[in-house]
Parts: C-alpha cells; sequence; structure tokens
C-alpha cells in the first residue's frame, strides 16, 4: 500500500500525459487539415504569425495568473476552458467554415502549447530534480502513446465521419485531463516529495515580472535562445513538409488522413525512442547533450531533403524533428528547470515555452516568405538550407547549457544552505573547528589559528627534508636505569636529561619536560613524537609540536609513512602537520592516503582540507587524488559501513563537513570521501549536497543528489551512487530504532497510569456486584 501511495502521483501524471497528447496530436492532424481545406499553402505563414501574436498576449495573461494561482490549481481548470472552446467552434463549423478554421487555428497554436508547457510545470514542482530525471521520461512516453492513439482515433474518425466529427472527441480528452490534473495535484500535494518547507517557504516570496525574471537569470535566456531557435528550424521545415504534401494529396479528407497517419507514426517512434534511449541518453550524455540531438537531427534531416528533394524525404526531415523533439529534447528539456526557484519558474516559464516558441515561428514563417520571393523553382532549397543553418546554431547553443545547468544547481544549493542549517538546528556550514578538539594554549592558538600566509617554501629548506633523524639508539646507555640519568646530571647535558624525562613513563616528568624545552629541539622530536601514542600525554605533545612544526615537519612525515610507526602515533600526526602550511607537507598527506589503516587515511584527509582552505598556493594533484578517491570507493558494503574512528577524542571533533546533527546520520567513510572531494571541486556546493544527502527532505536531498550526478566524473560517481543509498537505508534503520526505543519509552512511563486505571476499574465492579 505505501509503494501504491508513493508511485500514484507519477500514475496519474502519466495518465495525463497521455490524454493530452492525444489531443494534441489528433488536434494538430485536424487543425492542419480543416486551414489546408479553406486556404492555400502559401497563406499558412501569415497564419503563424498571427497565431505568434495571440500567443504573446495569452503568455503575459497566462505567466500573471501562474504566478498568482500556481499552476496546480489553474491548469485543470484551464484545461476544461479549453473543451469549452473546442465545442463552441465545432457549433458553428458548418456555418462559418472560414471563420472557424481561423479560430481553431488560433486556439491550438496559441492555447496548446501553453496548456502543455503549464502540464510540465506542475509535474516540474511535484519531483525533486533526481526523481525527476526517473519519471520525466516516463510520463513522456506516455504522453507518446496518447499521441499514437490520439493519430490513429482522429485517422479512423475522418475517414468514417468525416473531419468535424474528431472534434467533440478532443473535448473529451481535455475534460479527461483537467479531472486527472486536479486529482494528480492533490495526490502530489500529499506525498512527502511535493513540496518541501523549503519550496512553500519559497512560494510566498513575491515572484517577478517575465521580464525581471528573465533579466535576472542568463541561464534562462540561453533557454530561451534555444527554444526559439530550435522553433525557426522547425518552422521552415513544416513549411517544405506541408507544400509537399499538399501536392500531393491535395484538400480534405486525404490530407487529414494522410497527417493523422504521420503524426500516429511519429508517436509510436518517439514512443520507442522515449522508451529505449532517454534514460540511457540522460545518464551517459547528460542533460545539455541529450537536448542537443534534437538540432543534430534536425540537420540531418534537413540536408537529406536538401540532397534528395521529394515528399518522402521533407517527411523524413520533418519525422525527425518531430520524434527527437517529442522524446529525447522533452526529456531532457524539463529538467533544465528543475533547479529554478519556484517563482521565477512560475514566471518566466511559459514565456519561455510558448512566448519564444511562437517568436521562433513567426520569425521562421517571415523567413519562409521573404525566400518565396525567390521564386517556386529554388524556394525549397533556399527554405531547407536556411533550416539546416539556424539548426547548427542551435546546437552550439545546446553545447553551452551543460555548466550553465550545473551553475543552476549549485545556486540552488547554495540558496538550500541556511534551510539546512534550521533543519539541523545549527548555526552555520562552514568549517568551525580546527583538528583538535581540547582547548588550544596561547602557542597553538598563534601557530594554528592565526598564521598569516608566508611565502611557499623552496625544498632547499633543510627543515623540511624528509631525511633520517636521531632516535633513541643513539644514546642507549643513557636510556636504562638511575646510572644514565646520574650520568646525565654529571655531564649536565640538558638535551639527554629532557629525553630521559620524556622517556620516563611518568605523567608529570614528562609534563615538566615539555614545558622546559619550548620550543623543541630537534633532538627531542622523535622522542615527543612517541608521546603521541599515550593518551594521558597526547594532548600536550601534539601543541608542543604543533608549536615546533616548521622545523620538524620532515620527522613527522617519516613517522607518518613508516608502517612500522606504532598505528595510534600515525592517526594523529596528521593533526600536527595541519599546522605546518606546506607543500611538501601536503603531498606527503596525500602519499599517505595509501595507507592500510581507514583512521590515518581519514585524518590525512582531514590534515589535507585544513592547509588547501588556509594556504592559496597549494597544489592538488588531481589525477593522484582521484586514484585516491575511487579506492577508497572501491570497497563492499560492510567494509564502507564498518569504517570507525577508534580515538574517543577524534570522535568528538568537529570536521569540515560533520555537525551533531549529522554524527548520527552520516558514516565516516562519506564523510573522508567527501573531504577529498572537496579538494578538487567547489567546496561550498559540496559541503551543502553533503548536507542535502542527510536531510528528511526529498527535494532538497534530490537537487543533492543530482548536482553530484552532473559534476563529479562518472567513474566517481557510479561508484558513490550505491554507497549513498547505503548511508541513507542505515540512517533510516537508526531513526526507525530512535522512534522505536521512543514509543517503548512512553509506554514504560503510561504503565504506572494503566496499572492505576485498572485498579479503579476493578473496584467499580465489585462495587457493582
Amino acid at each position: 500500500m505505501q509503494a501504491v501511495r508513493k508511485y500514484a502521483p507519477a500514475w496519474m501524471a502519466m495518465a495525463a500525459a497521455a490524454a493530452m497528447m492525444a489531443h494534441y496530436i489528433g488536434s494538430k492532424a485536424v487543425r492542419d487539415a480543416v486551414f489546408l481545406s479553406n486556404f492555400p499553402v502559401s497563406s499558412l505563414p501569415q497564419m503563424v504569425l498571427a497565431a505568434a501574436v495571440v500567443s504573446f498576449g495569452s503568455v503575459l495573461l497566462s505567466s500573471r495568473a501562474m504566478t498568482r494561482w500556481t499552476p496546480g490549481r489553474l491548469m485543470p481548470a484551464a484545461f476544461a476552458l479549453s473543451g469549452v472552446l473546442t465545442l463552441a467552434v465545432w457549433s458553428q463549423m458548418a456555418a462559418f467554415p472560414k471563420l472557424t478554421a481561423v479560430l481553431l487555428y488560433l486556439q491550438i497554436v496559441s492555447l496548446g502549447p501553453l496548456l502543455t508547457s503549464g502540464f510540465w510545470s506542475i509535474v516540474n514542482e511535484s519531483f525533486d530534480p533526481r526523481e525527476a530525471k526517473r519519471q520525466v521520461g516516463r510520463i513522456a512516453g506516455a504522453g507518446s502513446v496518447g499521441g499514437v492513439l490520439g493519430g490513429v482515433v482522429a485517422e479512423r474518425l475522418a475517414a468514417a465521419s468525416g473531419v468535424s466529427i474528431t472534434l467533440p472527441v478532443l473535448t473529451l480528452y481535455h475534460f479527461i485531463c483537467a479531472a486527472l490534473l486536479w486529482r494528480f495535484f492533490v495526490l502530489a500535494g500529499r506525498s512527502a516529495g511535493a513540496r518541501s518547507p523549503a519550496r512553500s517557504k519559497e512560494s510566498e516570496e513575491p515572484a517577478p515580472s517575465v521580464l525581471g525574471a528573465l533579466r535576472g537569470a542568463p541561464y534562462l535566456q540561453t533557454l530561451a535562445w534555444l527554444v526559439m531557435l530550435g522553433t525557426m528550424s522547425a518552422a521552415m521545415i513544416d513549411y517544405v513538409f506541408k507544400y509537399q504534401a499538399t501536392l500531393r494529396y491535395g484538400n480534405g479528407v486525404e490530407l487529414l488522413r494522410f497527417f493523422a497517419l504521420f503524426y500516429a507514426v511519429t508517436g509510436v517512434l518517439s514512443f520507442v525512442a522515449q522508451t529505449l534511449l532517454s534514460g540511457i541518453s540522460l545518464q551517459r550524455l547528460g542533460v545539455a547533450r541529450t537536448v542537443g540531438t534534437l538540432p543534430l537531427a534536425v540537420s540531418l534531416g534537413g540536408l537529406t531533403a536538401l540532397i534528395l528533394p521529394g515528399v518522402w524525404t521533407g517527411t523524413l526531415a520533418r519525422g525527425i524533428e518531430q520524434v527527437f523533439r517529442s522524446s529525447l529534447f522533452r526529456a531532457g528539456y524539463e529538467l533544465f528547470y528543475m533547479p529554478i526557484p519556484a517563482r521565477e519558474k512560475r514566471a518566466a516559464k511559459q514565456a519561455v515555452d510558448v512566448g519564444f516558441d511562437r517568436l521562433g515561428d513567426a520569425l521562421g514563417s517571415m523567413l519562409v516568405k521573404v525566400l518565396l520571393l525567390l521564386g517556386a523553382a529554388i524556394a525549397n532549397q533556399a527554405i531547407l538550407t536556411a533550416a539546416v543553418l539556424v539548426a547548427l546554431v542551435s546546437l552550439w547553443v545546446a553545447s553551452r547549457l551543460q555548466n550553465a545547468y550545473v551553475d543552476a544547481l549549485e545556486r540552488n544549493l547554495l540558496q538550500r544552505a541556511g534551510e539546512f542549517a534550521d533543519a539541523s538546528g545549527t548555526e552555520g556550514l562552514g568549517f568551525t573547528g580546527g583538528m583538535d578538539s581540547t582547548p588550544m594554549l596561547p602557542a597553538q592558538t598563534g601557530v594554528y589559528q592565526a598564521l598569516q600566509p608566508r611565502r611557499a617554501p623552496s625544498r632547499a629548506d633543510s627543515s623540511m627534508q624528509i631525511a633520517a633523524l636521531p632516535s633513541s639508539a643513539d644514546v642507549p646507555t643513557l636510556l636504562h636505569g638511575a646510572a644514565a640519568a646520574t650520568t646525565s646530571a654529571i655531564l649536565g647535558d640538558p638535551v639527554v636529561s629532557a629525553i630521559v624525562e620524556l622517556r620516563s613513563g611518568d605523567v608529570r616528568r614528562a609534563h615538566r619536560a615539555l614545558a622546559l624545552n619550548s620550543p623543541l629541539k630537534p633532538a627531542l622530536v622523535p622522542h615527543v613524537i612517541q608521546l603521541l601514542g599515550w593518551d594521558q600525554m597526547y594532548p600536550e605533545a601534539t601543541r608542543a609540536l604543533r608549536a615546533a612544526v616548521a622545523g620538524c615537519s620532515g620527522q613527522l612525515l617519516d613517522a607518518l609513512l613508516d608502517p612500522q610507526t606504532d598505528f595510534a602515533i600515525r592517526r594523529r600526526i596528521p593533526r600536527v602537520l595541519a599546522a605546518a602550511r606546506s607543500q611538501l607537507v601536503f603531498d606527503g598527506l596525500m602519499q599517505a592516503l595509501g595507507d592500510r589503516r581507514f583512521e590515518v587515511r581519514y585524518q590525512c584527509g582531514r590534515a589535507m582540507a585544513v592547509l588547501h582552505d588556509q594556504v592559496g598556493w597549494i597544489q592538488v594533484q588531481q589525477r593522484h587524488l582521484l586514484e585516491r578517491i575511487e579506492k577508497e570507493l572501491n570497497v563492499s558494503r560492510p567494509v564502507w559501513e564498518g569504517q570507525r574512528l577508534l580515538d574517543g577524542v577524534e570522535e568528538s571533533d568537529i570536521s569540515p563537513l560533520m555537525d551533531e546533527f549529522l554524527r548520527t546520520r552520516s558514516s565516516r567513510s562519506l564523510e573522508h570521501v567527501f573531504t577529498l572531494l572537496m579538494l578538487l571541486f567547489p567546496k561550498e556546493p559540496l559541503r551543502v549536497a553533503f548536507r542535502g544527502l542527510h536531510t528528511d527532505d526529498a527535494y532538497l536531498r534530490g537537487t543533492a543528489l543530482e548536482y553530484l550526478e552532473s559534476t563529479l566524473p562518472d567513474a566517481v560517481i557510479e561508484r558513490l551512487r550505491p554507497l549513498i543509498d547505503a548511508d541513507a537505508e542505515r540512517s533510516q534503520r537508526r531513526r526507525d530504532a530512535r522512534a522505536a526505543e521512543d514509543v517503548l519509552a512512553q509506554l514504560m512511563l503510561s504503565n504506572q497510569s494503566i496499572l492505576v486505571n485498572l485498579d479503579e476499574l476493578k473496584r467499580k465492579l465489585e462495587t457493582e456486584e
């Protein structure tokens, strides 16, 4: 039952799309047949221009209404109104054939695209970007099936009873669509992912005007150019197609049957392409390249018709345009609107979808009209040539949209940053802590937090060389027993005395030795490094080493990269190196990402993140780091979920990504991978995306996933996607377990009152007896 509720909105949208496209395809066949039966084909450009003018006015009214009442409330009424208008035209067709032909053309050309755009606006606002990627193709596929049925029904009815009888059937389609859309709106409003609190809050903000929305969003301007150029090339090819069809089939029923069969066949091919290719294309080519298949196909179809002129190549060129527009282009195009805030989308979507579509129609028709002056002998070839050139320009515009799409997703995520913070109860998303949870002493504060930028050290700096350093083996006789201490005192060597104190095993003596030898001398560094593995001395040893890190980085890296060094020491060294501000240290930490122990790799990643944030000139070996990231992801699910931090001190740290809200929701494995990814990709969007993955808001989580899938390399996202899903399942299990514990706690609290009520009932029954 839960699965039925989850997918009910999608199924309702698919049924509505089928009814809508049945009307769309059937009405196009009727429109063309009725108009061309009453007017010559040469009057078609003028009619297209008139329809464009009517569309512009309709767009302005529709955009205002959309921002005031929302698509979900407005569009069911609009579909019902369209049905009523169709009935009115049908009732006057016999008395005024030419007038009703014009009115029918204007209604279908101007109102039809507005209804289609409004339908997709409802869909856009009902799914998150990632879910939309799955559902839009299915909804468009259902629409293609409806288009096939609409074309077949129109052809059969025309053959049996004439053209006019098809209009009541078209009316029925829109009435059905109105009812289904209203039901879809209700179901989507109840579903968990249909409207997030963030989107509800956003919808309450004042909506911009159409021009304001377009001016403030270059991304929408690029979309508008794409729509206009695509429609221009389609209008020119459509003229050639209809010109050749009228020469071959004349006017009347035969022409309608030809158009109906044409739209039915293209509907079948659109459904096949939508079903078999749209998902693969979106995954492998991306949104922009999927949309770019339309102008590419138009170019190839136009060239074919240009080289081999005739009715069948003209039909082929128009058919290719129709199939790609209804399948791959539609599946990708609607996704471009997903990152746009609802208030801007409502103001601008119909202006782009319909206004610029009609503008392209008008410009294409005007160009056709001009080229017809060249004479019938060469006009068609000139029109096809112009269509191919415009399609190539449209292909170039489409190639620019992928980066714009990712930028829009990024802006959308950044706008959600405050909402993530509200959801978690935290004040921000930035890196608010250091690599240590213990209080910072003045020396540490000066070195770790308040360091000013320094010059990049050269490899000639001796303090940065990774070389063999003194160890306890150099003073073997001085480290055993009271005789060594006596000898040290007699010799008066403060270094040897300090070594003895540091190696004494006594906390107070070791503390005193660190306090008396600040800053550390190079000979003492190896012995202080050993103290990192001693829990009682670890905080003091860390502070002492950080204060001297500029002169002992090489020794620290030696110990970190030596697999013989104790694990407890290796996992704590990166915290010290985070204060070094050195390219050589960063490279050494990069090398340590190959350590066999997860906690060492985790701490190295965090130290690298600190260095990268604080030092502007740090260079990242991108290829090497990507290989390390892929290796982190190339693990089984049990290993991924089982990776933990063993040291209790580190568990309380504040990391660049984690806070108390996320600590119980995310795994350290995912945090580590994102920490490394932030060294290669924009930090703040990734930080917000990481938080978005762990929110209960389906829309925000889907936006985060879509941003990651559009930004990260294929090799990374293919491995990361199932691990993210596993993380989400694990987090959900934890929340379910906590919910069950809360219910049990409430039950136990209620136990006393239950016993009291039972005693009262028992006394009441005894009294009655």
